[in-house]
């Protein structure tokens, strides 16, 4: 239940799973969807929130932080890629017009920001040899952000997306394997928080790709206004 003072109402705007377009998949309550679909639709557990104005058009951003896996999949864990996917996918930044009190479905604005989305690092890091790896051997591109905990707007109108707990999501195919002592200190460790993201994403496995938590951890900088623009990981902050 909502409490609310005297005078005051509630409304859902967007809730998890809800599609961005006219002809985009509905939640299924029995399944939870599936990767294909939740890459599509609106992310889950929000942790910051900004609204933006571009002329008349209203555009909400928010964090989708992390899943509630007990609920995502029926038996709190993945049983197949594609749940470990779909957990994947339903983590990121959503970014909606909206129009009063309901999201505009087919809005130019409207995009899924997700682990798997390209993004260009910048800042005092980029290009460093702790930020190279296998698929990006100037250290100056990477995919993804995950595990958005908070988030601020700029006076050029941007969003600015904060990733926390991204060490949870790294781990190693040999559970024996040890870090290095620099990832241990942030929390890396070769066993993950149950998301089993390594299990479909080679990045994930620090065994193979010691430097890739190198490229996480930072204030990530999107613009609303623009959908076909790359967000920026700035590694200053």
């Amino acid at each position: 239940d909502i409490t609310l003072p005297p005078g005051f109402s509630s409304k859902i705007v967007v809730r998890w799973g809800d599609p961005m377009t006219s002809g985009g998949p509905e939640f299924d309550h029995e399944t939870r969807g599936t990767a294909t679909t939740q890459a599509v639709t609106f992310g889950d557990n929000i942790d910051g929130m900004e609204i933006f104005e571009d002329g008349d058009k209203t555009i909400l951003v928010v964090n989708n932080e992390y899943t509630n896996r007990r609920i995502l999949w029926p038996d709190g864990a993945p049983a197949s890629d594609d749940d470990v996917n779909k957990g994947k996918m339903a983590h990121g930044v959503t970014v909606v017009e909206v129009d009063g009190m309901s999201i505009v479905k087919d809005s130019k604005y409207n995009r899924r920001i997700t682990p798997d989305t390209p993004m260009a690092i910048t800042g005092p890091a980029a290009g460093h040899d702790l930020m190279k790896t296998a698929a990006d051997a100037a250290g100056t591109s990477s995919l993804g952000t995950w595990n958005n905990c908070g988030s601020g707007s700029t006076p050029w109108g941007t969003y600015l997306a904060c990733e926390e707990n991204f060490n949870g999501y790294y781990s190693a195919a040999d559970e024996a394997h040890e870090v290095s002592p620099e990832l241990a200190r942030y929390g890396v460790s070769s066993k993950d928080w149950g998301y089993g993201w390594a299990k479909t994403d080679e990045r994930f496995d620090v065994s193979k790709h010691p430097n890739e938590p190198n490229r996480n951890g930072y204030v990530v900088e999107i613009d609303p206004a623009d959908p076909t623009s790359t967000p920026k990981k700035r590694t200053a902050l």
